[in-house]
């Protein structure tokens, strides 16, 4: 076996989180979240580091007296997470292969990378006994590291794990240079002091999947590359196309998938929803929503929207999907600007969540869901031996994108989960073949 379990424990807090703290109230935007795990995995290259083991536990126990409802138990009835400090689940690995030859197996097959995903060890996410946070260190025959961290949605989004992996990487190298690090802003798992948890079942219909979208899929993830080269004659191709505007790097990327998703589609319509974060995007101002340590789900879907008929499915033009989503994009981002309390948020909110919906239980319509990462610093999580090699989100369970800067910061890597019969499809879409590796 070339990847091997050596060692598995709850890891607890350094310091018992206080009475006043052990019940954490979840917010709406943690309602409207889905009841999955998500993986992230960081990959480092060699480490000399003395007691690198001992080090990286002690300073998650320390990091967990911050981040303490990662060390909690979710409880379903009531909304909220037992901050009793069971412990996130912890596990270290041993791989036989060096690291290197490891990245370019696996760029090329995501598969080799779900042995070092705790992913096996978890229940359901809405289950009590299953922990909110899983994380899986393993060990390189040539002393590279990969760390991997997989988060209950329901308790926090990509920012929030963004935030525990830094304030992780920073406890580790604080231990290592001994260092005394302080954190630089209180974290804060305030989010339902403004919008608190409600009765959803008045404001949000349950979605009514039609028999012809009821089906047994079998997941497949792959990779796409989208080097910097491939992104320029993109936005070149876009600005000769159509007068836009300095198209970004997120939007051809994001054009040029939706439009293979498009082709493979066997429905006339197409939604792609967008995460969008909607921290320092709205017009409610108060103290908690300034700090930039507030943990939690703070989000939005963004629809994007394709309307035609099978017969001109083949025919979109790129700049046709980047002037939607760019649209789509600014058009959420002036109504969250002008939004100034709570409850007009969730009206958003619920109004967002219902679209979304609507267009999963239509007939004509292919709801397609993708998160860009793009310019958040992963790659400068740096733990005390330099920075990752390749940061990447393992395979999915469902039908969705991901797209995380290159290690350069100049391509897009496209992390692609589709039901294996479209991927087939997609991998052989004449733009996609053009433009990536």
């Amino acid at each position: 076996m070339e990847v091997q379990v050596v060692s598995k424990k709850m890891v607890k807090p350094s310091v018992p989180t206080p009475d006043h703290l052990r019940t954490c109230k979840l917010s709406f935007f943690d309602q409207i979240a889905p009841p999955d795990h998500v993986p992230i995995i960081y990959f480092y290259s060699a480490s000399n580091i003395d007691n690198i083991r001992e080090k990286l536990e002690k300073s998650l126990s320390k990091t967990l007296t911050q981040f303490y409802p990662l060390a909690g138990r979710f409880v379903l009835d009531g909304f909220y997470v037992d901050c009793n400090d069971e412990g996130v689940l912890y596990i270290e690995a041993e791989v036989s292969s060096p690291l290197d030859r490891f990245i370019g197996e696996a760029a090329k097959n995501m598969k080799r990378i779900n042995d070092l995903v705790p992913r096996k060890n978890f229940g359901k996410t809405n289950d009590y006994t299953t922990p909110v946070t899983g994380l899986q260190v393993s060990y390189f025959k040539c002393g590279g590291i990969a760390i991997c961290m997989h988060l209950s949605h329901v308790v926090a989004d990509g920012y929030t794990a963004a935030a525990f992996i830094k304030e992780w990487a920073s406890s580790t190298t604080g231990l290592i240079r001994g260092d005394q690090v302080i954190s630089s802003s209180a974290i804060s798992f305030d989010f339902a002091s403004l919008f608190p948890a409600r009765d959803l079942s008045m404001a949000i219909k349950p979605p009514q999947l039609p028999l012809s979208k009821r089906r047994d899929l079998k997941i497949v993830s792959k990779r796409f590359l989208f080097n910097e080269n491939a992104i320029s004659s993109l936005k070149a191709n876009v600005n000769k196309s159509e007068n836009i505007n300095r198209p970004t790097r997120v939007e051809v990327v994001t054009s040029v998938i939706w439009k293979a998703l498009i082709r493979i589609s066997k429905l006339p319509h197409s939604t792609l929803y967008l995460h969008l974060s909607l921290r320092g995007r709205t017009g409610i101002i108060t103290p908690e929503l300034n700090n930039p340590s507030l943990c939690g789900n703070f989000y939005l879907q963004v629809p994007a929207k394709f309307k035609g008929e099978n017969e001109t499915k083949h025919e979109v033009e790129l700049h046709e999907l980047v002037k939607s989503f760019r649209g789509s994009l600014r058009s959420t981002l002036k109504n969250c600007s002008q939004i100034s309390s709570p409850d007009e948020l969730f009206s958003e909110a619920a109004n967002n969540v219902n679209e979304v919906h609507e267009d999963m239980g239509s007939e004509e319509v292919h709801v397609r869901l993708l998160t860009s990462m793009c310019r958040m610093p992963v790659y400068e999580t740096d733990f005390g031996w330099g920075k990752p090699e390749w940061v990447t989100i393992p395979e999915m369970t469902l039908e969705i994108v991901f797209l995380l800067d290159t290690k350069c910061g100049t391509g897009i890597e496209a992390m692609v989960s589709l039901d294996e019969a479209e991927m087939l499809q997609f991998e052989l879409d004449p733009t996609i073949l053009a433009f990536t590796s």
